[in-house]
């Protein structure tokens, strides 16, 4: 039977001591993504940029186009109905 690979514990093996760094990979290991490092400047400003600019597209004008739209349909349910009566 073929012996099971198991990732490397960021703590070191048991009866090891622990590793000096615990976020770094600890030696040989792969596919942790720790090991893929830091988020380049450019990308991290960008994905804030994103995220506040579609933050302000969808509070700011979004959601008052939905409110008025709503109370639209609000007061054309009331007029129908003062009309039926």
């Amino acid at each position: 039977m073929p012996e099971e690979k198991r990732p490397p514990s960021p703590y070191g093996a048991p009866g090891e001591p622990p590793l000096r760094h615990v976020f770094r990979p600890p030696p040989g290991g792969h596919g942790d993504l720790r090991e893929k490092g830091w988020v380049p400047l450019p990308r991290f400003a960008l994905w804030w940029f994103l995220l506040l600019v579609s933050d302000l597209v969808f509070y700011v004008l979004l959601t008052p186009i939905w409110l008025g739209l709503r109370a639209a349909a609000w007061v054309a349910e009331l007029r129908s109905r003062a009309v039926r009566s």
